[in-house]
């Protein structure tokens, strides 16, 4: 909850949404931190993808 919490006030929005939607809505099914559809994940490939130049 806490981590979530400062991912709600300090992170990016869909960055926070997709935390909360894999580890606090219950509806992960059988593998924990799996993502649900409807997620907006260009953010969060943006963030992991390395910057050249």
């Amino acid at each position: 909850m806490l981590q979530a919490s400062l991912l709600v006030r300090h992170g990016h929005p869909a960055i926070a949404d997709a935390f909360c939607a894999t580890r606090l809505s219950g509806g992960w099914g059988a593998a924990f931190g799996t993502l649900p559809p409807g997620l907006d994940l260009a953010p969060i490939i943006d963030r992991a993808t390395p910057k050249i130049g």
